[in-house]
């Protein structure tokens, strides 16, 4: 299975509904299909996803970034593709699109294999956001990754 990364834009309407419907089976509280569009829509916002040659979606990330800063709001891989290197082709497309710079994000507490995966992918813990979350509330590690310039 060859996958890629691409980045979606408004003209990728069945991609953006698949990134709803993969949120909408992965995340507490899910963005609506329209929010993927007004994400492509803005500026600073970035989706990337995980396809295979026939434009099938295997997994997907957003972030909000501007000059050498990201900060990524969501993640999802298809379930029967998990643990397969997808996520982790994400991080890094999104690492690459960030060049010299930092991604930062939140995680619920609780949520152990997500914080051992950005941990693995460079992460660091740098606070914590009380009540970040609902349903339930619970607080949120707040996670950042820095390229280091080499001297």
């Amino acid at each position: 299975m060859m996958l890629k990364i691409k980045e979606l834009t408004v003209s990728d309407m069945n991609l953006l509904q698949d990134c709803a419907a993969l949120e909408a089976i992965s995340i507490c509280e899910p963005w609506s299909f329209s929010s993927f569009v007004s994400e492509a829509k803005r500026k600073e916002g970035l989706i990337l996803a995980a396809i295979d040659e026939k434009e099938k979606l295997f997994g997907f990330l957003t972030a909000t970034c501007i000059p050498e800063t990201a900060d990524l709001t969501n993640i999802a891989v298809m379930p029967q593709h998990r643990r397969k290197g997808i996520a982790g082709m994400l991080i890094s497309a999104l690492k690459n699109h960030v060049g010299e710079g930092s991604i930062f994000l939140e995680v619920r507490e609780s949520n152990t294999p997500a914080i051992a995966f950005y941990q693995k992918h460079g992460f660091l813990q740098v606070g914590i956001r009380k009540r970040f979350y609902h349903l339930p509330e619970e607080d949120a590690l707040l996670m950042k990754w820095e390229e280091f310039k080499s001297c």
